[in-house]
């Protein structure tokens, strides 16, 4: 029985962010060329998916060792697609997105709406810098603040009755529709933030 789905995405990630953060109950898959992280944060997938064109020419070699489920490249998913069905098979509700910032603008806004296609996954995707928290439906987040300098909350769909606090301009039972910039770049005034809404679905998103 497993907790939490790992995905290892291909991009730049602060491995110092990542000391003790892997448990004995996360299921990690390594996605194309996120397999190259792998070494660096000490852990080992249990499978490995994708075409494999973003992975470096001898990294078949060094990780002949790790179960794959190889894919076409031309294909109507992306592999972080393939790889979130497993928490469906997996029966797992938690997912943790490791890398998978920067790069190709198409694929991060791919990233970005996975949601309405995983609607009650709860997320968290970070390359330990910037952290993104799904918001899923009615829920209530109580997030640190640690040395962030802004916090955003970016609807994918309309959010209801939404409500954040302890930042420099508190939310009260709002409504925040897509596409408005009225949400973006709060700023924590304490260690906590406390955050809830009643439906909807997108990011609460943390940056320096």
């Amino acid at each position: 029985m497993f907790d939490r789905l790992i995905l290892l995405l291909p991009g730049t990630i602060d491995y110092t962010k990542f000391k003790n953060f892997f448990q004995k109950n996360d299921y990690i898959i390594a996605v194309d060329g996120g397999i190259e992280h792998s070494s660096l944060l000490n852990i080992e997938p249990h499978l490995w998916v994708g075409d494999f064109d973003s992975c470096q020419e001898n990294s078949q070699t060094i990780f002949a060792h790790i179960p794959t489920e190889v894919f076409p490249t031309d294909k109507d998913l992306l592999d972080t697609e393939i790889a979130l069905n497993k928490a469906v098979s997996l029966n797992i509700s938690d997912c943790v997105m490791i890398g998978g910032t920067g790069g190709r603008l198409d694929h991060q806004l791919s990233l970005f709406m996975i949601l309405l296609n995983h609607p009650d996954l709860q997320i968290f995707h970070t390359d330990g810098l910037t952290e993104l928290y799904s918001l899923n439906h009615k829920i209530q987040r109580i997030l640190e603040a640690k040395s962030f300098k802004h916090v955003s909350i970016i609807p994918i769909t309309t959010l209801e009755n939404v409500s954040i606090s302890n930042v420099k301009w508190p939310l009260h039972n709002v409504i925040l529709k897509p596409g408005k910039g009225f949400s973006i770049s709060n700023e924590p005034t304490e260690r906590f933030i406390h955050y809830s809404q009643e439906q909807g679905l997108g990011w609460i998103v943390m940056t320096h």
